[in-house]
């Protein structure tokens, strides 16, 4: 029988949310409580005053036709004056609000809309393994070629990799702080990136999801030192934690930003008019300078208390504690003796322990396994490590 679906579409590989939904949902409708260190999104609620204004906002303007309106597919002009100026409040080079900053339907199209938008198909784009799974997503259903550049044992990536990989792509992406491994860039990997970038006239690809969410690590911009050639994507899932209405942000060279607004208009047009107004206020009602050290501290205390767990209890097991982002990316190696996936999947039926297994970050991920620590309060991490490390030693 033909295939009935594109190769495009069979070339994807199936993102972890796909399955792990499905287990929730299967551990949902039977009634059993479960961990969630799988997910990539915040546990805790943006401040309830943006909420409220937002609210209010709906219950005023219902009969105002204008709140059901289309957006420009570049996003309101406020909302792109604010984070033009939030960037540059965080150490980055201003950009252009009006021709260098497009709003998005979250990160994902973000990263899409930037890909789309600065190669052709075909056209080889780097990556640094392990690599958030959905840049694999976007660049196969975009018909580039993946180049990878491993990290693996240790995590880092060397000034003569990071030369090679230039050397050989259209484009390079790379997330800062990095997830699954909670990497950041260094002054001097910034300056090189961007050095790279503009010297090769290579595309480098920021993407910044976690830029707030930092805790002893310095904030970098390779920006800073080559603007014609590096894009910034951002989002506010992670802040104000905001993950389901689905709001992030471009900011680039103009003629970039300019090709990302016009790609926009084949895929959402513009983003959610609601998420568009809340985060306008949360920028410019300086709602982060009371909601954000809260936040960072809560986070500082669940990272503290998932790494100690893992040092405590499975003393073997070998991971960087992450300066910042939400995730721990831990080597199991020396306690998992089966396939790191179909070991995540049989914990979270029989334990209710949900993970992400290393494997769906790349090659040589196996035995790895990441675990966020942004959703479950201290004890509950603790709890599950407890549960993992009397599954891995039994």
């Amino acid at each position: 029988m033909a295939a009935r679906v594109s190769r495009r579409a069979a070339s994807i590989m199936p993102s972890p949310t796909m399955w792990i939904q499905d287990m929730v949902s299967m551990l949902r409708r039977s009634g059993r409580g479960y961990y969630s260190l799988h997910v990539g999104q915040p546990g805790i609620s943006p401040p309830s005053g943006v909420v409220e204004f937002l609210s209010r906002v709906l219950r005023e303007k219902s009969g105002d036709i204008s709140l059901y309106a289309y957006t420009s597919p570049r996003g309101i002009m406020e909302l792109r004056e604010a984070i033009a100026d939030d960037l540059a409040s965080l150490g980055r080079v201003k950009p252009d609000p009006s021709r260098g900053v497009i709003v998005t339907t979250g990160g994902i199209e973000g990263l899409f809309t930037s890909i789309a938008s600065v190669t052709d198909p075909g056209d080889p784009v780097g990556v640094v393994v392990p690599a958030y799974f959905h840049f694999y997503s976007i660049l196969r259903l975009l018909g580039n070629r993946v180049v990878e550049v491993s990290s693996y044992p240790g995590l880092d990536v060397s000034e003569d990799m990071w030369i090679e990989v230039f050397s050989k792509v259209k484009a390079v992406i790379v997330a800062n702080p990095d997830n699954p491994t909670g990497r950041t860039l260094s002054e001097g990997e910034a300056r090189l990136l961007a050095e790279l970038s503009c010297d090769n006239r290579v595309y480098l690809i920021h993407d910044i999801a976690y830029y707030t969410l930092y805790y002893e690590a310095s904030r970098e911009w390779p920006e800073n030192y080559c603007q014609d050639y590096v894009v910034t994507v951002g989002t506010f899932s992670k802040d104000p934690g905001i993950p389901g209405w689905r709001l992030g942000f471009v900011a680039s060279s103009e003629d970039v930003a300019e090709a990302v607004a016009h790609v926009r208009e084949a895929t959402s047009y513009n983003a959610p008019l609601p998420s568009q107004i809340l985060v306008l206020e949360y920028l410019k009602g300086r709602y982060r300078e009371k909601f954000l050290p809260r936040v960072i501290e809560e986070y500082r205390s669940r990272r503290e208390a998932l790494a100690g767990a893992l040092e405590e209890l499975l003393p073997r097991a070998r991971f960087k504690k992450p300066a910042a982002g939400i995730f721990i990316y831990v080597d199991l190696s020396n306690y998992l003796k089966t396939n790191s996936e179909e070991w995540a999947k049989r914990i979270a039926v029989e334990n209710g322990v949900l993970t992400v297994p290393g494997t769906l970050f790349g090659e040589g991920g196996e035995k790895w396994l990441r675990l966020s620590f942004a959703w479950e309060p201290k004890e509950r991490l603790e709890e599950a490590v407890e549960i993992m490390a009397s599954k891995l030693k039994g």
